[in-house]
């Protein structure tokens, strides 16, 4: 955002996919380190690096939508407003539907999705593989 009061346009469509598809990256690597670790070890430093570059990006972009969510409603006074029952001017609405847009198109829930269920599937595989 450049300045004051000012919307921030929603991202193209294509940026929460390719953040979604680096934080799955991310995520599998890390869990792919145990298999590695029973199979591959050579495989082990490369995978840390690709879980944990990629970790650190997905976290910084999840960290700038969240600021600039943030920005949104301090700067427009937007939850004053509703508790207060004001009445919103249109920027304000416009200030809104982004919040809510963006809330709507994330990934996030589906990058969970694939942290909850690799780390189940590693661990699994951890505990059943023979020693």
């Amino acid at each position: 955002m450049k300045g004051k009061n000012t919307i921030p346009h929603p991202l193209p469509k294509w940026v929460p996919w390719a953040v979604f598809l680096m934080g799955v990256t991310s995520v599998i690597s890390l869990r792919l380190i145990i298999i590695a670790n029973h199979l591959a070890p050579s495989l082990i430093r490369p995978l840390w690096y690709i879980g944990v570059c990629g970790n650190a990006l997905f976290f910084v972009y999840r960290f700038y939508i969240s600021h600039r969510r943030k920005k949104v409603v301090f700067e427009r006074r937007i939850l004053e407003k509703l508790a207060g029952r004001e009445e919103l001017t249109e920027e304000d609405r416009r200030a809104i539907h982004y919040l809510v847009y963006s809330t709507v198109v994330t990934k996030e829930q589906w990058n969970y999705l694939v942290i909850f269920s690799s780390t189940v599937l590693a661990l699994l595989f951890d505990l059943l593989w023979p020693k």
